[in-house]
């Protein structure tokens, strides 16, 4: 029997190309939208959880589209990286342990994803300064608002966890006030943002924009996605 992987996405938009890609290739996964910063998610049965979406970067050097594989932290944390790479390219994390063969899948070629420290905080990191502080307390190269609270219930049940993110604004990437506003829930409402671009009409670059950066990332972690499950999709 096939092993049972569950992804769990915070957006449609971020589960909408590796959905697509699973039905077509009839991939034992089960996906799961919770919404922005969900705490609580009905998992059921799972041999594998991975937290995936989009995440910010903190390391100047990551682009648009990069995929980061991670394990997450609390902001408050005083502890080294969770993430450990032994000789062997095995993944641990505690009583947590991922089969080699699916570390060596998720992780793949250096060029193709990184191993990135994960910080979880309860807020967007909007502004390249606020990014360069939070990269100087906690030495995270990228940033989410759900990985953490998911890799906190599968520690508790004993369930293999993985974070793969895909960048989706850069650490010189600013996010305006307005556009922070109108996207910091997961959902966009239509009659407010025709206000906001009406109050200031340049907003509508930065949709633009971001419709173009999630895109990419979007289809970038489908990809490494379907690879990861394609590792755990063998006869147990």
């Amino acid at each position: 029997m096939a092993a049972l992987v569950v992804v769990v996405f915070a957006l449609d938009r971020e589960a909408a190309p590796f959905r697509r890609l699973a039905k077509r290739h009839c991939l034992p996964v089960r996906i799961l939208v919770g919404g922005v910063g969900a705490k609580h998610v009905d998992i059921g049965e799972a041999s594998l959880v991975i937290s995936a979406g989009f995440c910010g970067a903190l390391d100047p050097k990551l682009k648009v589209g990069d995929v980061g594989i991670s394990f997450s932290r609390e902001a408050q944390s005083s502890e080294p990286s969770a993430a450990v790479a032994t000789p062997n390219d095995e993944i641990q994390y505690r009583s947590n342990r991922i089969d080699p063969a699916v570390a060596r899948g998720a992780l793949g070629s250096e060029d193709c994803a990184s191993r990135l420290n994960l910080i979880t905080v309860d807020h967007l990191v909007a502004t390249p300064d606020d990014k360069r502080r939070l990269r100087a307390e906690t030495g995270a190269d990228i940033v989410d608002m759900e990985a953490e609270h998911l890799r906190l219930f599968c520690e508790s049940r004993n369930i293999p966890f993985l974070a793969v993110k895909a960048v989706s604004d850069t650490a010189d990437t600013a996010l305006s006030p307005d556009l922070v506003r109108l996207i910091a829930n997961g959902t966009v409402s239509i009659p407010r943002t025709l206000l906001a671009i009406l109050r200031r009409p340049s907003i509508l670059l930065e949709f633009r924009r971001l419709a173009r950066d999630t895109s990419r990332a979007a289809s970038n972690l489908a990809e490494r996605l379907a690879k990861i499950v394609r590792m755990c999709a063998v006869p147990a």
